[in-house]
Order: structure tokens, then sequence, then C-alpha cells
């Protein structure tokens, strides 16, 4: 299993295994991924969920070879599985809380970002690294917390520290270098003691929310986005980075 699943003291632990690759994300990791989500909402044993990392990095995102140059090959990117819709459809609406060190880039931002709490150690880094291969990603901006701060690196895909996350109101908590998942955990504690109907209620309107602006965002790109994976500037790029991670 590459995503592991496993409830103790009330907590559902939702791990990404695949520490050779700093948990680089494959369509079958991300569809892992989704049911994982959609387990939490319907488990009765769990009340809160935490998404965190095995090894050096929360994760390193999409996986160059299976995700990016599989799409730029079929000069389609339709068929690449997407957790979007794990977070946005629940039915319970369990609060998640992405517990972040290492590298957490490109798609792997998105998925913390969909989180409803993110911790993250003072180690953490992150990118939006979609730029870098032509795909811009508007739907990130009204997650980042600081707009321009959002707008600047995501125009410029370079990688920013877990403390200018935190000035940007990205991050929810920042804690020293190996920290982030007994903080995490700490948080999770805090959100059980409170009444659950209030708490799946704040989750329910905060990711309703959040998924109106995404879509808002995203529709305005949505016929560039489409037609991304044939367009001749992001695939020379996606085969550059990926030639450059074979070496």
């Amino acid at each position: 299993m590459t995503v592991g699943y496993e409830v103790r003291d009330r907590i559902a632990y939702i791990s990404f295994n695949r520490p050779e690759k700093h948990n680089a994300m494959r369509d079958e990791d991300i569809a892992a991924l989704s049911d994982a989500v959609r387990r939490l909402d319907r488990d009765d044993d769990a009340l809160v969920g935490i998404i965190f990392g095995h090894g050096r990095s929360f994760s390193s995102g999409g996986d160059v070879q299976a995700r990016l140059q599989a799409s730029v090959d079929s000069s389609s990117a339709a068929a690449r599985t997407n957790e979007t819709e794990a977070f946005y459809d629940g039915t319970n609406w369990k609060p998640i809380i992405a517990a972040v060190h290492g590298y957490c880039l490109g798609h792997a931002l998105g998925t913390a970002l969909l989180c409803d709490v993110v911790v993250a150690a003072r180690d953490a880094r992150f990118q939006v690294t979609e730029i870098k291969i032509g795909l811009p990603m508007p739907g990130f901006l009204p997650h980042f917390g600081n707009l321009a701060f959002g707008n600047e690196v995501s125009l410029t895909g370079r990688m920013f520290s877990a403390e200018e996350a935190w000035q940007a109101g990205m991050v929810s908590r920042l804690v020293e270098e190996g920290e982030h998942l007994s903080a995490a955990e700490e948080i999770a504690r805090q959100i059980m003691e409170n009444p659950q109907g209030a708490v799946r209620e704040q989750v329910r309107t905060r990711r309703t929310l959040r998924r109106e602006d995404a879509e808002r965002y995203r529709a305005l790109s949505r016929d560039f986005a489409a037609s991304w994976a044939s367009n001749s500037e992001a695939r020379e790029a996606v085969t550059a980075r990926s030639a450059q991670m074979k070496s």
C-alpha cells in the first residue's frame, strides 16, 4: 500500500508510503488517497484525520514519468486521477490536518491546501512547480492567505520556506523540525474536545466556500488547462524535466 490508513485514539492517520521517491504521487497513489479520505468520512471510529508523509518529505508532488510525461505523451491530462472531489463531496465533514515536512511541491501543495489545517515544520519547502511546465494554477490563489504572495510564488515557481508560508497565512502552525506530527495530534485532540456537530458544520462551510472560490478562479483558465498537454511549450518543458529526473 502506498497510502496507509490507521486509526488510533479516534485519529485517522493517512500516510504517504513511497519514501524512496519523496512520496511522489502516481495515479494509483492519488486514487488511494481519495479512498482514504472517503474512508475517514464514513469511519465511525475516527473523528479527525491527519495526512503526513513517511521519510524525508510530505510529498514531492506528481510523479514526473507516471503523470506528467504520460499526459503529454497522450496529449491529454483528462485521464489523470485527482483527489479534490474526495475532499469536497463529504457526508460527515470530518476535519483533516496536513502535517508537512520536507518537500511539499506541486500536486502535494494542492493536497495540503485542501486540508482544513496545515501544520508545517521549519524544514518544509513549498513550490508551485506547475508553472515550470507551462500550467497556470489560478485555483491555488484563494488558498494562500496573502493573495499577493500567492500570485508571486505562482508566477515565479520559486521554492518558498515554511516561515514564508506561515507569514502569508497559508500555514496554521509553524513548529520545529520533527514536531509536525505531534503538533497535528495536539490540534486533533483539541478539536475532538468540542461538540462534533459544530466542528463538522465549520468544515462543511469552509470547504464549500473554498470550492466555490477555487472553481471561480479555475474556470477563467479552463480552456488553457484543457489544451495544456498538447501545448508545445508544455511538452518541451515536461520532456526536459523528465530527462533531468532520469539523469
